[in-house]
């Protein structure tokens, strides 16, 4: 089995809602990690991961620290461009990048912790990135 990373507790993230996180990859050059934002969203009791990299010319949803969700909770869109993407599937729906879909990130709960698996972390305390709206978060594999 892969192993799990702790992103958030369950109770974090609101049903029809989604929170960006900045996380960072193991490997890249030196072997420091590089960064790698994602998104995690809700939908009921589902949790949903996706690169947070819009299809269309791959900025983040989020525009100077803005939601990445609508005003209605009801799908996630990319401040840049007004892209609009299923909050579960990922898939753009309306906008410039329409028909094609965020990158998915394997998402698992386990024992009220959000956890992502399938790929392979840097374990450290964080990031030391400036200007970074996204929270940071202290990786821990379990």
């Amino acid at each position: 089995m892969d192993e799990l990373y702790a992103i958030c507790q369950t109770f974090e993230i609101d049903d029809n809602d989604a929170r960006s996180f900045l996380l960072k990859k193991a490997g890249g050059e030196n072997g420091e990690g590089t960064p790698w934002p994602i998104i995690i969203s809700r939908k009921g009791s589902n949790f949903y991961g996706f690169e947070n990299a819009c299809p269309h010319q791959g900025l983040t949803l989020g525009a100077g620290g803005s939601e990445v969700m609508d005003d209605e909770g009801n799908f996630l869109v990319c401040r840049h461009h007004g892209a609009q993407f299923d909050i579960d599937t990922g898939k753009c729906f309306s906008g410039p990048c329409q028909g094609k879909a965020l990158v998915p990130v394997k998402v698992v709960v386990d024992d009220g912790d959000v956890c992502i698996t399938g790929v392979e972390l840097a374990e450290e305390d964080g990031l030391d990135l400036p200007d970074s709206d996204a929270p940071e978060v202290v990786i821990t594999g379990d």
